[in-house]
C-alpha cells in the first residue's frame, strides 16, 4: 500500500502534527514525494540541523536531506506538542526524536555501525493554500546527544 500523502479525517491539531509524521514516514521508507509534502519547499524554508548549520531555502535544505534518502533510517517521535489557534494557517510543534542512519550495505550487521542522535525539534509551519496541507517552514534539529562515527551522514567510511 502506498502512502497517502493526506488523511482526511484528522482533527486541526493531527493535520499540524502530520507535516512532521509525513516526513520522516518519507525518509524511513525513501519516499521523496511523501517527504516533501511535508515541507514548504521555496527560499522561505530554513533547516537549522546540527552538525550542518542553518540551510536557508529548500534548494540548501533539500541538498543535505538527499543523503538521507541513501541511507536506512529510523525516526521515533515523542511528546508532541502543538501551538495552533483556531482558525490560523501558522501553527508551532515540538517534539523529541531519536533517529537511526545506517548505511544500506551495514544494515544487517551484528554490531552496531549507526550513527544515531537524540534531538529536540522545533518546527513552525504554515498551511498551503495551494493543496491545504501543512507545510514546515522551520525545523530546528537540536542535537542533545549523538552516538556513532557521523561520516555515515556524509556518506563515508
Amino acid at each position: 500500500m502506498a502512502d497517502p500523502l493526506t488523511l482526511p479525517s484528522l482533527t486541526p491539531r493531527e493535520a499540524v502534527a502530520d507535516a512532521l509524521h509525513r516526513c520522516v514516514l518519507g525518509l524511513d521508507t525513501n519516499n521523496r514525494a511523501l517527504f516533501e509534502s511535508g515541507c514548504l519547499m521555496d527560499e522561505t524554508m530554513t533547516l537549522i540541523a546540527g552538525p550542518f548549520g542553518t540551510l536557508e531555502g529548500w534548494a540548501a535544505a533539500s541538498a543535505i536531506v538527499l543523503l538521507l534518502f541513501d541511507l536506512v533510517t529510523m525516526h521515533t517521535l515523542s511528546n508532541i506538542r502543538v501551538e495552533l489557534q483556531d482558525g490560523a494557517d501558522t501553527a508551532s510543534l515540538t517534539a523529541h526524536a531519536i533517529s537511526y542512519h545506517i548505511r544500506p550495505e551495514e544494515a544487517h550487521k551484528p554490531e552496531d555501525t549507526s550513527y544515531t542522535a537524540g534531538n529536540l525539534y522545533y518546527v513552525d509551519l504554515v498551511r498551503d493554500k495551494g493543496d491545504g496541507l501543512w507545510k514546515i517552514k522551520k525545523w530546528d534539529i537540536r542535537n542533545l546527544w549523538v552516538t556513532g562515527d557521523r561520516a555515515v551522514l556524509e556518506g563515508g567510511a
